[in-house]
């Protein structure tokens, strides 16, 4: 009777400490850069967030929590999400990055209007979706999906669990406003281009009013962004991950 009573205490506390490993993990696999687009099968994530969480939890670098009910375990619980939500939008943001500035480029040189099946929930453009799976497919090349999770491990003695206070929400903040400032950046050269068409594009229409302008602008406006986005796409990808440190701040 002794053991058994035992046993079921030690596979509560075992449990218990399952679910608060997989609060803090689930946000951060389903926000993960490659691992959780939407294009990626549900099961396949959850069955990735299941066998981390289950090797996090025996690993023994979680402790089990101290409270044995119900009331205690749920404060707990939401504190680990709210955790694991920071470190997941920080690393979204690596994405979004590449999503605004795919955006910006088809929005300047006129692929605006021609929209395909993106890694997001919605629809993007063709140079936002490109850049996506593009930088989607660098990260897993490069290993960075375990970087992440090596590095989730030993936040665990950083970032106790239940250390809710220790998280710096002005740096998600200001992370934000500088992905976003990053994002138009790469997409500047572009936006030059752009100006300068438009300029050269009114000093023509000028001197020769009678020439429909746009119908020779425009395609040499499309064609030469597209030039420049394949000269320019590996430099582009390889800023942005040089970038992505500092964006994300905690790898």
């Amino acid at each position: 009777m002794l053991d058994s009573v035992t046993l079921s205490t030690d596979l509560a506390a075992w449990i218990s400490l399952f679910m608060i490993v997989l609060a803090r993990l689930s946000f951060v696999v389903f926000l993960m850069p490659g691992i959780g687009e939407q294009t990626v099968p549900v099961r396949v994530r959850m069955a990735l967030l299941l066998a981390v969480t289950m090797a996090f939890a025996a690993s023994g670098l979680v402790e089990a929590p101290a409270g044995d009910g119900l009331g205690d375990l749920v404060p707990v619980m939401i504190g680990e999400g709210v955790i694991g939500l920071f470190f997941g939008i920080l690393l979204r943001l690596a994405m979004w990055v590449l999503s605004i500035t795919g955006t910006v480029i088809a929005q300047v040189i006129g692929l605006a209007q021609l929209l395909g099946i993106a890694l997001e929930t919605q629809a993007q453009t063709l140079t936002a979706n490109m850049l996506s799976m593009a930088g989607a497919a660098l990260l897993l090349a490069a290993d960075y999906h375990l970087s992440v999770f090596t590095r989730l491990a030993d936040l665990y003695t950083e970032v106790p669990v239940g250390a809710v206070s220790q998280m710096d929400y002005m740096f998600l903040v200001r992370s934000c406003f500088s992905g976003f400032g990053f994002a138009v950046l790469l997409a500047w050269p572009f936006v030059a281009i752009n100006l300068l068409y438009n300029i050269c594009l009114g000093f023509i229409n000028k001197a020769l009013p009678s020439l429909m302008v746009a119908f020779v602008g425009a395609p040499f406006m499309i064609g030469a962004g597209l030039l420049l986005l394949t000269v320019s796409i590996t430099t582009l990808l390889m800023v942005w991950y040089d970038r992505l440190p500092g964006l994300i701040g905690w790898l």
